[in-house]
């Protein structure tokens, strides 16, 4: 239950930051803030300071921040005349208030992304020697093979192998071309090319994963591997009989697995130890329809490297970029029907899964948190009815015309808005029940 209670305080702090950039960027622009509530409908808890009344309201699925004469639209009424009115400000100032809250999400989760780094190091996983190399891939196609070493790309030197999977996201559908080390300790110096290819969210394809020896990082609360005895440090030797070289081989097996108990034999400060886990269906991976593969708990040994302040922050930035732009040819693809709606989820499914980042602990929880934060960034400022992109794109059409929309107008847009988003929720619920059973 305590998860939960952190899936609640995650949620409720995006709430906060989200409207306090309405709210800095209204009081900033002289405009009257009436009210600043976090949640809708009847408010349970109110309190007034400095003609702001701030209110919990009974319905946490969002907040809003009300603002004097922000309800007029057709410029007709007092509002112009009020100084403190959101209506008396030019269209770009009120531009600047509506876009202030998706703004704050983004340098929240910049922020949170910055705290992490910093506290904890930048994780990466192996290092740019390649492990598991799967048949017909782009990588299978351009000759790379297990344990090769991947020197440079275009170039560029390489110190893990997630550079080539960004390379290959900025350049889509350009050829890289690989310098390889092959061998022991003389090893061949290989020119290799490689031509990604790219799934149906437009995220790229190299069909490689790196190296990454089979030693237990995290573990999760309550999991099959906590029940059965996993922790970190701990360093897989077999999986149902299956002799272990890599953390890949080690997944594969869990993943074909769920329901079926399979033993697990491991080595611990030089002592082999046993123990028998039964993995649990997960998330449904893109394209795989009802399939779900299995689950033990476990993630591979980290290499956390630390960084200074301000590569702490350089870094922040440019992940939390990356990711809106994957979030941004995601929503695109789904757009043009070439993207899996598998990986969509509604209020329950976010609940779920934040519940699970704090099951593994502060690192992940935080992690997702900056995300999800960036997720509220990107879908804010699409520019569709109720959100806050849709505001945006009214006072473009408000700038272009030279009039404010009437407020029949405004009614309209805002109830085609509601009927969408209504429908859309009730489908992500159902969906989300559906995959609770």
């Amino acid at each position: 239950m305590i998860f939960y209670l952190y899936a609640a305080i995650l949620v409720g702090i995006l709430i906060v930051v989200h409207e306090l950039g309405h709210f800095i960027a209204a009081r900033a622009s002289g405009v009257t803030v009436e009210r600043f509530s976090i949640g809708f409908g009847p408010r349970i808890l109110k309190v007034t300071r400095g003609g702001t009344e701030y209110a919990i309201s009974l319905v946490p699925l969002g907040g809003y921040v009300k603002m004097a004469g922000q309800e007029l639209s057709d410029g007709s009424q007092a509002a112009d005349h009020d100084p403190g009115a959101f209506l008396s400000k030019p269209p770009g100032v009120r531009a600047i208030i509506v876009a202030a809250g998706p703004v704050m999400n983004f340098v929240w989760a910049v922020a949170v992304s910055f705290g992490v780094v910093w506290a904890f190091g930048l994780p990466t996983l192996g290092g740019p020697v390649v492990g598991t190399v799967e048949q017909g891939s782009p990588a299978h196609s351009a000759g790379l093979a297990w344990g090769d070493k991947i020197v440079s790309a275009d170039g560029a030197a390489v110190s893990d192998l997630t550079e080539v999977y960004e390379l290959a996201l900025e350049r889509p559908g350009e050829e890289i071309a690989l310098v390889v080390e092959r061998g022991g300790e003389s090893p061949e110096r290989l020119s290799l090319v490689l031509h990604p290819a790219a799934d149906s969210t437009g995220a790229p394809v190299l069909g490689m994963r790196s190296y990454v020896p089979p030693v237990i990082g995290d573990v999760m609360s309550r999991s099959p591997a906590d029940e059965a005895g996993l922790r970190r440090g701990d360093r897989v030797l077999s999986i149902a009989g299956a002799s272990i070289r890599d953390w890949a081989e080690l997944g594969d097996i869990v993943r074909g697995s769920v329901g079926e108990p399979i033993e697990i034999v491991w080595e611990r400060d030089g002592r082999v130890m046993r123990g028998t886990a039964v993995p649990e269906p997960g998330e449904a991976e893109a394209g795989d329809g009802a399939d779900r593969p299995g689950q033990i708990g476990v993630m591979s040994a980290w290499t956390l490297t630390r960084l200074g302040p301000w590569a702490s922050l350089t870094t922040a930035v440019r992940y939390s970029v990356l990711n809106v732009r994957l979030l941004g040819e995601f929503f695109w693809n789904l757009v043009r029907l070439k993207a899996s709606t598998e990986t969509l989820g509604g209020p329950i499914r976010v609940v779920q899964l934040a519940s699970e980042s704090a099951r593994w602990g502060p690192m992940y929880f935080l992690g997702f948190m900056s995300y999800l934060s960036l997720s509220l960034f990107f879908i804010n400022l699409l520019p569709l009815p109720v959100l806050d992109g849709g505001h945006l794109l009214l006072l473009g059409l408000e700038k272009v015309r030279r009039r404010r929309l009437t407020d029949r107008q405004v009614l309209v847009w805002q109830q085609i808005g509601l009927v969408f988003f209504g429908c859309l929720t009730a489908l992500l619920l159902v969906k989300d029940v559906m995959q609770l059973r």
